[in-house]
């Protein structure tokens, strides 16, 4: 069982396509990686990655052999706060400057009723853990492109523990109980183009 879990409310399906195997490629411009993270004092903290991308190899006879990879530059977080941003990248938190990358490599896909459930390994702070993300294809954005090449909208979702990455900073309050939650809500809004030849 994945210690980690994803939550979808629509079903899916696959970007359109001719062939038994394709290659996808992740916009970054027209692409959002955001987090949401309980916070005591604030409710909320929410946040994005400003660089990332990745690539699918989709293959729609035999979906499981389908396969997704994800990078992300931690580096580039933001929550729109210039201070907490550098103590969310600091050594107590991120610690981006040893471990500036994280990625996601796919380990099995399947479609089980016509949604996609995705399981992989999530390297992130110099740990690897099992993470399950749940896909949906945006209605009405399964599109092509003026030169005819296809284009999908994904809403992706998955929840992060914290601390199976040793992400462990915290504050104690004087009246009991935590500053900062342990769960991470991610949210990811993928158009996906076809390669050329993929």
């Amino acid at each position: 069982m994945n210690d980690h879990r994803g939550s979808s409310s629509r079903g899916t399906r696959l970007p359109e396509g001719d062939s038994a195997s394709e290659r996808w490629e992740i916009d970054p411009t027209r692409s959002s990686l955001s987090f949401n993270l309980r916070h005591i004092v604030v409710q909320q903290i929410r946040g994005r990655f400003e660089r990332w991308g990745g690539t699918l190899f989709v293959d729609r006879r035999q979906p499981w052999l389908s396969s997704v990879n994800v990078w992300v530059d931690l580096a580039s977080v933001t929550t729109d706060d210039v201070e907490r941003d550098a103590h969310v990248r600091s050594p107590e938190f991120l610690d981006v400057a040893r471990f500036p990358r994280a990625e996601f490599k796919s380990t099995n896909v399947e479609v089980p009723g016509g949604q996609v459930v995705v399981e992989g390994l999530l390297s992130l702070h110099g740990i690897v853990h099992d993470l399950e993300i749940r896909a949906e294809v945006e209605v009405g954005d399964a599109t092509e492109s003026p030169a005819g090449h296809g284009r999908t909208v994904y809403i992706a979702r998955g929840v992060i523990d914290r601390q199976s990455f040793g992400l462990h900073w915290n504050q104690d309050l004087d009246v009991g109980g935590i500053v900062v939650g342990d769960e991470i809500e991610i949210t990811a809004k993928v158009e996906v183009f076809r390669r050329v030849g993929g």
